[in-house]
């Protein structure tokens, strides 16, 4: 019992982590119907973000953080302005391809401005342990549970109470039709890459401190995230929290209890039974064609 508390809770730490970088799937391709295959390059971004603000500049954690999400809005912004602005005029598939080929350059330039050492980030949490249940939890998994789930708060009440929320809404159902009312459209397409980009970095952020900041760990938990989104349905929030719950909870568990070998197998054997069984998820997508 003991151990299997330490674990679920775990579990949902790391599904946390998986719905904060599948919400920024959701949020770029809900605002511009694009598949962003560089989110994994996004999640490791804002990881070596941290890296920079907090060891090697040597900022209070209270400066660190904020800077590190700050930075990463900045970069969703610019890689609106760089990639899919001068692209969206051409099919989709060519926007996701670029995006694909972003995602390699940025590995290849955080190689080389990092190097391939992988640098142990420190919690803003520090290492202390509570007791639950006679089980020892980390303070950094609860305060990730907590975190994610004050962003999803936060995100859902900007969304829909917002006017600049209601704004991204009505340009991600009808785009045409917003560009005709006079809406500035790609301030708002600017601000869903950005809001997407402070996600994965937020999930950047959080996971270092569990893993080790690695130029190569994006691509792992892209791929995690990738089937959460299957799983809860793409382009659907709640489908997004959902899935990265359920993948997390089935890795840290099927670990524990079958082989650590064969995790992976379990998550995405999984969202293959989905998109055999049920392919729009567990909550669907909430609109399938964008103007």
């Amino acid at each position: 019992m003991q151990d299997l508390v330490q674990l679920i809770v775990n579990g949902i730490a790391l599904g946390s982590i998986y719905a904060l970088a599948a919400l920024g799937f959701v949020t770029v391709y809900t605002a511009t119907g694009i598949v962003n295959f560089a989110a994994g390059q996004f999640v490791m971004l804002g990881a070596f973000f941290g890296v920079t603000t907090i060891l090697q500049l040597g900022l209070p954690m209270s400066v660190a953080v904020p800077a590190a999400i700050a930075l990463m809005a900045a970069f969703g912004a610019l890689f609106y302005l760089t990639v899919h602005l001068p692209l969206r005029s051409q099919p989709q598939v060519t926007v996701v391809i670029a995006t694909v080929m972003i995602g390699f350059s940025m590995l290849n330039g955080a190689n080389l401005i990092w190097g391939s050492l992988p640098f142990r980030l420190p919690s803003p949490f520090g290492d202390a342990t509570v007791s639950i249940l006679n089980s020892s939890i980390s303070v950094h998994a609860l305060a990730t549970i907590a975190i994610t789930a004050l962003l999803i708060t936060a995100l859902h009440a900007f969304m829909k109470h917002s006017s600049v929320g209601r704004v991204m809404r009505a340009v991600a159902l009808d785009l045409g039709t917003a560009r005709l009312m006079g809406l500035r459209v790609g301030v708002f397409l600017a601000c869903s890459w950005a809001i997407g980009a402070v996600l994965a970095g937020c999930a950047g952020i959080l996971i270092a401190p569990m893993w080790f900041a690695d130029v190569n760990m994006g691509d792992a938990i892209a791929l995690k995230a990738f089937a959460a989104t299957i799983i809860g349905g793409f382009g659907s929030v709640p489908g997004a929290i959902a899935g990265g719950i359920f993948v997390g909870l089935t890795e840290i568990l099927g670990a524990s209890y079958i082989s650590s070998s064969y995790k992976d197998l379990l998550c995405f054997g999984a969202m293959i039974l989905f998109l055999v069984a049920r392919p729009q998820g567990i909550f669907g997508e909430p609109v399938s064609e964008r103007g």
